[in-house]
């Protein structure tokens, strides 16, 4: 089976806009590590990690480490939208 034409200018919309989503998450956040093309909005409930941040924003760090010098985990930003939190995954 052949993968509609249609179906294949969707993915590539997707690539489009995940790639704008990325370069403003890079030029905006500090995302040294993070997973930006897999960034996804979560429910604000749904937010663990150790919370920092001002009045410029709540960012929350839930991180494990392995070895003396890997870590990974999960970042979460506050968005404008106060029902939704940003999500990214990371490894350094």
């Amino acid at each position: 089976m052949k993968i509609p034409k249609d179906i294949v200018e969707k993915i590539q919309l997707r690539d489009k806009i995940n790639e704008e989503i990325a370069i403003w998450l890079s030029e905006n956040v500090d995302t040294d590590g993070c997973d930006l093309w897999n960034a996804e909005l979560v429910n604000i409930e749904d937010v663990f990690g150790d919370e920092q941040g001002d009045d410029e924003g709540r960012e929350w760090c839930a991180q494990s480490q392995l070895g003396e010098d890997y870590f990974y985990g999960d970042y979460f930003w506050e968005t404008e939208d106060d029902r939704f939190a940003l999500k990214m995954s990371f490894s350094c």
